[in-house]
């Protein structure tokens, strides 16, 4: 990874350059040299991520709606070139030996955006297999280094480390929902992709294991952490047993309906809460919308009849438009929850919404089929994302841990891009209008751009003052 000071120090040398270079005219070579520079730094900092989100919310309609996407694609090509040094080093590193339970982002993000990148390539395979024109090379070949070493951080003893300290030795036949919901569904995508079959005695083992914790809780809900228990992870966890039997031969989706119908039943207006008691499934916080938006991912296809009317009263309660831009709420509208605040969970919350809610709400969007509001937060995420040369993504990346989990921002939006419904459509549906905030993005970025460029100019090819004295 870059050094973050280099880079400081560097931006500050290039920032002093140029009221050097425009007050001192006599100065020909350095303020050419200057003028090649910030043209160059121009060019990538901002031509580029004005021209690639202007191209690609006119010519990637899945962006626009609820289709498969070719910037998911795109962000997969180089998520998938990136991926495999960061977790060899990390691993070689051993330094997930050395955090405590408490450091979230560093023990949870590595082992989490495993999980969402398996996923998420599995998904982008199924739709490349259908329409080979979203990618010139299949998702599993183009992403083969990045899928094997995905599973093997998964895997990797230290980075199971948090999870020991709070279950203990035998934390896999502890409750232990949230790791081995990730663990079984990163082996079951691996093993989709590249029919490796070496770690299928451990994911049936791990499920047949979590089946059996499911079905003797009294309210059908176990705990992630030792009293700590949040229904969405506990319906994920359900999504990924139904998956995973399918690639043990098996048939859990009549299992998978009866343990998502005793969950919603503590909940029967359909938003399930925050955290819960696992013993008795007792609300123990409201619903929030970034666990919401993780629910309504899965719950689309474990409850394909009811899930339709859950998400229109999610929508209704959650949902929000204003004047500059659109996004999903952190708490309910109904509620009088503060409209600003912060946690590990949620992110930022500004004028309520919320940044975690709004991230994995594209995703829920996507799934129902709810071309409209799929289409205004793609058309957000691609202007706000602010796209560099190489795929980075410029605002997810500065806010997920660097030191630890770079990729994290990004590789949750690949698995939001990647999510579609069952019946994808045939792209009849209408585009979603672009928001305010994102034409907004784009004009600001347009006006430093021509700005930009008639600095250089004016530094390229401002006439020599000491020649014109001779």
């Amino acid at each position: 990874m870059p050094n973050f000071y280099l880079i400081l120090v560097a931006a500050m040398v290039v920032g002093l350059m140029l009221p050097i270079a425009w007050f001192s005219p006599r100065s020909h070579g350095f303020r050419k040299a200057t003028g090649l520079i910030y043209l160059g730094l121009t060019l990538c900092l901002v031509a580029y991520p004005f021209f690639t989100s202007v191209y690609y919310l006119l010519f990637d309609h899945g962006l626009r709606r609820a289709e498969p996407s070719k910037f998911a694609f795109a962000l997969h090509r180089s998520l998938s070139a990136k991926l495999p040094d960061y977790i060899d080093q990390r691993i070689d590193s051993k330094v997930a030996a050395t955090l405590t339970r408490f450091q979230i982002t560093a023990t949870e993000s590595p082992v989490y955006g495993a999980f969402f990148y398996l996923q998420a390539t599995e998904r982008l395979q199924e739709q490349w297999r259908l329409n080979p024109s979203l990618a010139r090379q299949a998702p599993a070949v183009s992403g083969a280094k990045a899928i094997d070493a995905s599973l093997r951080i998964m895997l990797d003893r230290d980075h199971s480390h948090w999870v020991r300290d709070y279950w203990g030795e035998d934390y896999m036949t502890q409750p232990n929902c949230f790791y081995r919901t990730l663990l079984i569904g990163g082996i079951t995508s691996h093993h989709n992709l590249t029919k490796d079959t070496r770690h299928l005695p451990l994911l049936k083992t791990t499920v047949d294991d979590l089946v059996s914790h499911i079905d003797s809780s009294r309210s059908g809900l176990i705990d992630d952490y030792p009293g700590q228990c949040f229904p969405c992870d506990v319906v994920c966890c359900i999504a990924m047993i139904e998956h995973a039997s399918k690639a043990l031969g098996e048939d859990r989706s009549a299992w998978a309906g009866k343990a998502m119908a005793r969950i919603m039943a503590h909940y029967p207006d359909g938003l399930p809460p925050y955290t819960a008691d696992a013993a008795s499934g007792r609300q123990q916080s409201p619903s929030r919308g970034s666990t919401n938006g993780f629910f309504f991912t899965y719950s689309a296809t474990l409850s394909p009849s009811e899930s339709p009317a859950w998400y229109e009263r999610y929508a209704s309660e959650f949902w929000q438009e204003n004047d500059l831009a659109a996004g999903w709420r952190e708490y309910s509208k109904l509620s009088d929850s503060p409209l600003y605040g912060f946690d590990p969970d949620s992110g930022p919350v500004l004028e309520g919404f919320g940044t975690g809610a709004t991230g994995l709400g594209l995703g829920c969007t996507r799934a129902h089929g709810d071309h409209r509001r799929a289409g205004i937060l793609g058309a957000e995420m691609i202007a706000a994302g602010f796209p560099l040369p190489g795929g980075t993504l410029l605002l997810p990346r500065l806010v997920s841990d660097l030191e630890h989990a770079p990729y994290f921002a990004e590789i949750s939006i690949l698995h939001q891009l990647s999510l579609v419904p069952d019946a994808a459509g045939n792209g009849k549906a209408a585009l979603a209008p672009i928001p305010p905030c994102t034409w907004y993005i784009l004009s600001v970025e347009a006006t430093v751009l021509i700005i930009l460029l008639l600095i250089c100019k004016r530094l390229l090819f401002a006439r020599n003052k000491t020649a014109d004295t001779k």
